[in-house]
Parts: C-alpha cells; sequence; structure tokens
C-alpha cells in the first residue's frame, strides 16, 4: 500500500520477510487480546496456552527471579502499546533475563522495549532466548542493556525473523563477574556452542533493518552453524571490538548494509567458518578487517532491499520500540534513495517531549530550512520551525514542539533542494 503525504511516497511494511516468511508466522491473529499491566497478568497470560494474544501496557517491572518461559506453545503473539517496557535489575546468574521462548512455534513479539541491569559476566540468562523454537518473528522491539546477551537464539529454533529492531546498552558495564569479562556487552549469539550438533542445518534467520547502536561491544552477532542473512542493517557502535562474527559452520550472507565508525566489521574464524559472503556494504570511518569470504547460501525467499548507502537514515529513523499502535506498520519513504538527500541529518532525543534538537550538514551557507509535521494519517500538525543553515555541521537546539499531539508522527525536514522524513515518538 502507498501513502502519499507532503509529497513523499510512503510504503506501509507490514508482512513478514526473510527465513520465517517460507512458513509464515501469524501468532495469534485476530485472536481478543488480552491486555496486561502487571507483572502477574503478564504471568498468567504468557504461561496459558488459551491466551493467544496479550498486549503489553506501560512499564513492568519483574521481582527477582521473575523471568518468564513460554513454553510449549503454538500460534501466540506478544506485542507492545505505545512505550510498552519490560524491566528486570536481577543480577543473579539463575534469576535473570526476561524472557525465553521454548519448543514453540509461530510466535510473534512487537514494539516492547527490554531492559535488563547491565552487562555482568555471571553466565546468566539473556534479556531474550529462542530455544528450539521454530517459525518467530521478531519485530520492532528494542533490546537493552542486558545482563548477558540482548537476544540469543539456540538449540535448534529455525526459520526466524529479525525486522526493524534496536540493540543497544546505556548502562555502563559491571565489573567482576565469575565469568571472568569485565565488559560483557556482548548482544547476540546464534548457536551456544560448536558441540550443539543438533543446530547443524538449523538456525536459519533473517535481520533486516536492525541497529546495532550505543555500547555494543560484540556479537551483532556471533554466528555457528546458522545460515543467516543480514541485510540492511546499521552498525555504528563506537566501542565496537567487532560486529559480525563468523563462527563455527557458519554460513552467512551479508548484504547491503551500513557499518560506521566501528571496529571490525566482519570478522572470520579462522579456517572454520562455512561463507561469510560480503555484497554490496557500505564502509565508512572503520577499522580492522571488513572483508568477507566464500560464496554463502541462496535464500529461498524473496525481500525489497533498499541500496546500503540508504540504511542508516531509514534505520535510524525506523528501528526499535517506536510503533503507536499494535496494529501499525512500518512507513519508509521512498526518497531514501533520491540522489539528493540531506547529511547526516537526524533529530534527537527520540522519543521526545517539548522540545527537540535537529543535527544536518550543509553544503552551503544561506539554505533555507522548514520543518513540519504530520501524524501518521497524513493530518498536518503545522510548522515548527524556519530558518536557514550554515556550511558544514549545523545543530538546531530546543525546537518547541508543545503544540505537537502525542505519538508517532513524521518530522519532515524541506530546504530548496532536499527532503528528509523522520519517525519521532512525542511523549
Amino acid at each position: 500500500m502507498l501513502i502519499t503525504m507532503l509529497g513523499v511516497n510512503v510504503k506501509a511494511q507490514c508482512e513478514v520477510t526473510g527465513w520465517a516468511s517460507t512458513n509464515g508466522v501469524s501468532g495469534g491473529g485476530n485472536a481478543t487480546p488480552t491486555v496486561v499491566t502487571t507483572y502477574a497478568e503478564l504471568r498468567a497470560a504468557v504461561n496459558s496456552a488459551s491466551v493467544k494474544v496479550i498486549y503489553v501496557s506501560g512499564q513492568i517491572t519483574f521481582p527477582n527471579a521473575g523471568r518468564l518461559t513460554l513454553n510449549n506453545q503454538t500460534n501466540k503473539s506478544i506485542i507492545g502499546l505505545a512505550g510498552a517496557r519490560l524491566i528486570s535489575a536481577d543480577l543473579s546468574s539463575s534469576g535473570s533475563g526476561i524472557l525465553t521462548l521454548r519448543s514453540s512455534s509461530n510466535i510473534l513479539i512487537k514494539n516492547i522495549t527490554f531492559e535488563g541491569p547491565g552487562a555482568y559476566d555471571v553466565d546468566g540468562n539473556d534479556n531474550m532466548t529462542i530455544d528450539n523454537c521454530t517459525n518467530v518473528w521478531v519485530d520492532h522491539c528494542t533490546f537493552q542493556d542486558a545482563l548477558d546477551g540482548n537476544l540469543d537464539i539456540k538449540n535448534g529454533s529455525d526459520l526466524i525473523s529479525i525486522t526493524w529492531t534496536k540493540f543497544e546498552y546505556l548502562k555502563a558495564p559491571i565489573p567482576g563477574g565469575s565469568g571472568g569479562s569485565n565488559d560483557h556487552r556482548f548482544s547476540n549469539l546464534f548457536g551456544s556452542s560448536d558441540s550443539d550438533t543438533q543446530d547443524n542445518g538449523k538456525l536459519r534467520i533473517t535481520m533486516q533493518y536492525c541497529w546495532w547502536g550505543n555500547g555494543v561491544r560484540e556479537r551483532m552477532p556471533r554466528v555457528r552453524y546458522g545460515k543467516v542473512h543480514l541485510v540492511n542493517n546499521y552498525f555504528n557502535s563506537s566501542v565496537s571490538n567487532y560486529c559480525i562474527y563468523a563462527g563455527y559452520k557458519a554460513d552467512l550472507l551479508i548484504e547491503s548494509n551500513y557499518f560506521e565508525g566501528v571496529k571490525n566489521p566482519i570478522r572470520l574464524e579462522t579456517g572454520n567458518f562455512t561463507a561469510a559472503q560480503s555484497v554490496s556494504n557500505t564502509f565508512v570511518g572503520t577499522s580492522g578487517t571488513a572483508v568477507g569470504s566464500g560464496t554463502a547460501f541462496t535464500p529461498p525467499y524473496t525481500l525489497a532491499k533498499i541500496p546500503s548507502q540508504d540504511v542508516k537514515q531509514a534505520v535510524t529513523s525506523g528501528a526499535g520500540a517506536v510503533l503507536l499502535q499494535p496494529t501499525d506498520c512500518l512507513l519508509l519513504g521512498t526518497q531514501e534513495s533520491a540522489a539528493k538527500r540531506l547529511s547526516n541529518a537526524v533529530f534527537f532525543p527520540n522519543p521526545a517531549n517539548d522540545q527537540i534538537n535537529l543535527k544536518l550538514s550543509s553544503e552551503n551557507n544561506g539554505k533555507p530550512l522548514i520543518i513540519t509535521v504530520t501524524d501518521l494519517s497524513g493530518k498536518s500538525e503545522g510548522l515548527v520551525y524556519k530558518g536557514t543553515l550554515t556550511k558544514g555541521e549545523n545543530v538546531i537546539k530546543s525546537i518547541s514542539i508543545n503544540k505537537i499531539g502525542k505519538g508517532v508522527k513524521l518530522f519532515e525536514i524541506k530546504t530548496d533542494s532536499e527532503t528528509f522524513v523522520q519517525k519521532v515518538i512525542v511523549k
């Protein structure tokens, strides 16, 4: 479906893509949602096989040892309403973690922020673990500050798609853990061990439009065994040791991604991986190893791709738990691939309250600039800024948005020759 607003063609993207699309993921479908606002309500809904659709409302803080396991279930959705957040502060090895999916199939997880206590190497649990599951779709989620991994996939799990999802560490790592690492900000491990032969032929995973941002050190992801398609993702962690790691029998197709300011974008385990084919990626200010090797698998599915040079703008505009309604799709402007595009434009903070800032570059002095806002239906919410740019980097601070309605909005920048649209949550 195409929608035209402010002169920009916008494509609504709602269907699962990648490996999970080969059998499809519908989750709980159109079953009547159960809305949960407390830990007790969430636990009961997760444990009940008869509850097919869960809507998470607001912030839910887990008790110690409160990790939930969705076990041996089929056809289930866990979806966050705007601002949904699941929080665990448990630093123990056994009690940590937020959600484990185990021995389940046709599961949809969408629009939830998973917040852990910070990285602490005690061989604990992940913010979310997918264990021996098939046909799982994780979409528009944010994974922050896990004790162990942000999102790990293991034990013969298969046909998984992860889309429009953000991984980050905003809390300082906690040193002194029994595992020996004082900085265990290691985000995603696919395949726990070389000896886990049940993963052979499984761990078929697609990651598209994902973002590894602030604080991630390693594992973006680290892969054993799996046929993993990494396409149109953005990597910009300033503290990275490496990004993608091709481990034992890993077969990786690394396609049309954008790496910026990271160390070792592609790391190969000598003699052990199957393939790590690099196709049409963009590297900006990177260092270390960035060369693939071999010819990867051919995906049995087709998906829409954007050029790697447009990935940064698309992903920073739409990745993470940023949706307003459970039925929302990402709105992606087709002008992202236009030849003329504002350089490094970004609104921050996002989400924002009464004021927002804009950072962007201009090639000329005196370039006119206006910023307008619409809601997702295309209704105008007015002009919020009018001025001019100077040559070089510009930071426009304290733009008033106190008259803008709350929710997900489209902020459009227009100059005399360029257009840029970013999705912003107004709280």
